[in-house]
């Protein structure tokens, strides 16, 4: 009796866990400076192959499960466009050129990822003079550190940073650093209302913060919404207020690869997300 309900269990977890599945979220632009004859992406791991996209459309997106297991996959992209070169007798007389890029980028995914996010972009830069196409791969993973965080009501803004403000604190080994810049940490806001969350509210960017240090182990630092937080003075509400990190050992993986006429750009991403609820009374 004992050994069928242990082979029962064994059957029910093994079962449980090929049916658990990982939400994939693709997201595909390609800007009007560039002329896209077709665009095919595909996943492909062990034997089989998902469609992604296969069109000559200038944007997309769409959501997908893929299997919540440790699995290797190569992110399959060939870019097909048309550019324009001017004739050096008559600037007037031009002539297309038809060309074809291909990239496969190799990427594992552990199988507790809370979802995936992958971008493509292509577009003209301008600074090299060719065309370039982007890959980010972002994996989310739930907070698994031993963070502290608390809503700092005493704090107030002013003109040029808003509240809401919150303590962050690093009780665990590892060095946190922020999403945009790795010495700030810059989060989003949302509040609920009639039992529904708001869209989340981030605010402006701005990359040319100075000074200060990431979250080394037992330290403290100041986090707020976006780089010049959100408004000073907050409604009676529930907010949630979401956060996402790296640490020291997950820093981006990146690939970069020039030809004569095309550049091409792949990074991977791994984030923690910190979520905290509060209220305002």
């Amino acid at each position: 009796m004992k050994l069928t309900i242990f082979i029962f269990y064994v059957l029910f977890f093994f079962s449980f866990k090929s049916f658990t599945q990982t939400t994939l979220i693709f997201k595909y632009d390609c800007s009007s400076s560039v002329e896209v004859t077709q665009i095919s992406v595909y996943l492909n791991y062990s034997n089989n192959k998902i469609e992604l996209l296969n069109d000559t459309i200038r944007k997309f997106e769409n959501s997908l499960s893929v299997p919540a297991e440790e699995t290797d996959y190569i992110l399959s992209v060939e870019f097909e466009y048309k550019t324009k070169s001017e004739n050096s007798k008559s600037k007037k007389k031009t002539k297309d050129y038809s060309f074809k890029e291909k990239l496969d980028y190799p990427f594992t995914l552990i199988g507790n990822e809370t979802y995936i996010e992958i971008n493509a972009r292509f577009f003209r830069n301008d600074w090299e003079k060719k065309e370039s196409g982007r890959i980010d791969i972002i994996k989310y993973y739930p907070a698994n550190h031993n963070l502290d965080i608390k809503y700092l009501s005493e704090m107030k803004g002013d003109e040029f940073y808003k509240a809401p403000f919150f303590m962050l604190k690093n009780n665990s080994s590892d060095t946190i650093y922020g999403q945009y810049h790795p010495n700030y940490f810059w989060g989003t806001i949302s509040f609920l209302e009639d039992s529904v969350w708001s869209r989340d509210y981030f605010g402006g960017l701005d990359y040319n913060f100075g000074g200060r240090s990431p979250l080394f182990p037992d330290s403290v630092t100041l986090a707020w919404v976006g780089s010049f937080g959100w408004q000073n003075e907050l409604p009676k509400r529930h907010y949630k207020y979401t956060l996402l990190y790296m640490t020291d050992k997950n820093i981006e993986e990146k690939k970069l690869l020039e030809k004569n006429n095309f550049i091409w750009r792949a990074e991977i991403k791994k984030y923690y997300r910190l979520i905290y609820e509060f209220d305002v009374e």
